[in-house]
């Protein structure tokens, strides 16, 4: 078994070179930003971590779908306000749809996405709203802020 060292380092989540971040109020949650994006230049490798439960929300399926292909991502498109869980076939569709248009937006692979999302169990995705806004991420890296972290 490989032994990885992690070194912590301070600063944001754009510090490390060649990584963006972007964040915007789409509509899903009343007041707040509810769509995000974390973006790096090249395909990084990834690991991850899953819940052990018996229901897994359609994000988390949709992920391991990626992470399985190679190993990398490029791209971590995160929505808040709606968890997407409980949906059945029709929320798998949905977040594949979302990974899919996420990619087209940023030209990268399909399979270098992972979709999060976090929020109300059991309601389906308002997709009337996240797919226009992700072309509307726009993201940057150290030299702008992009959103506020409260």
């Amino acid at each position: 078994m490989k032994t990885i060292t992690i070194k912590e380092i301070s600063g944001t989540i754009t510090s490390p070179a060649g990584f963006q971040a972007a964040g915007i109020h789409c509509g899903v949650k009343r007041k707040r930003n509810d769509l995000g994006i974390i973006y790096s230049e090249i395909p990084a490798s990834a690991a991850a971590v899953y819940t052990k439960n018996i229901i897994q929300a359609a994000p988390i399926t949709v992920t391991k779908e990626s992470l399985e292909q190679s190993g990398n991502i490029q791209a971590v498109i995160v929505n808040s306000g709606n968890a997407n869980a409980c949906t059945g076939k029709k929320g798998l569709e949905d977040a594949r749809d979302i990974r899919d248009a996420v990619a087209k937006h940023f030209q990268v692979l399909s399979n270098h996405v992972a979709v999060a999302s976090t929020g109300i169990i059991g309601l389906p995705m308002p997709m009337e709203k996240i797919m226009p806004a992700i072309s509307m991420l726009k993201p940057s890296g150290k030299k702008k802020r992009c959103c506020t972290i409260r």
